[in-house]
């Protein structure tokens, strides 16, 4: 994981010294953008989560080197200016894995919820970096477990056109009994 968060921070500092040159003109593209597309945004999310942790029932904790699962969501955020937003992510994990809780238990996951209210800076005119607190849960006819979750991730913000925004990202969720990363693309709009 520290990895993963010193090259993220390493293209970061990359991303800010390129743009430095061009920050004055840039800025002024970015607010005129903003403003004339509204400050509300609603996208689209389709990617998959990698959870270390998860195994199948026919196998064994050891067995498992974790497991991808596919990924739908919806996010919407909120542009305060052109640095901030507040936002709402609903992502739902599309598989029935199992885990292995801190007190040695086997616990069934289905089709599992996460919702996070996030905050995200925008460093640069593209890249947005984003955490916030969020609850996870399933979809299941009997009762069951829910995990307070902190959602934490970047992504890259590619406008088409007439507020059209493609966005490649990255989110890390750090879960009270485990946790998950996921890779993914949303297609959004402003309005």
């Amino acid at each position: 994981m520290k990895q993963l968060l010193i090259v993220a921070l390493a293209l970061l500092s990359v991303n800010a010294m390129a743009q430095h040159d061009h920050h004055a003109g840039h800025e002024t593209h970015s607010s005129h953008e903003t403003s004339s597309h509204g400050k509300h945004k609603l996208s689209l999310y389709t990617g998959f989560t990698h959870i270390p942790s998860a195994f199948y029932e026919h196998e064994t904790h050891e067995e498992s080197t974790g497991k991808w699962v596919p990924t739908i969501g919806v996010d919407y955020y909120y542009s305060l200016n052109n640095k901030w937003a507040l936002g709402l992510i609903g992502d739902v994990e599309l598989d029935q894995y199992y885990i292995t809780t801190s007190n040695h238990d086997e616990l069934e996951r289905n089709n599992v919820v996460v919702v996070s209210a996030v905050g995200k800076y925008k460093p640069t005119h593209r890249i947005g970096i984003l955490a916030g607190p969020g609850v996870e849960w399933e979809f299941k006819n009997h009762d069951t477990e829910t995990f307070f979750v902190l959602k934490t991730g970047i992504e890259y913000e590619v406008e088409i056109e007439n507020g059209w925004e493609l966005t490649p990202m990255f989110t890390y969720d750090f879960k009270e009994e485990y946790s998950a990363y996921s890779f993914g693309i949303t297609i959004g709009k402003r309005f």
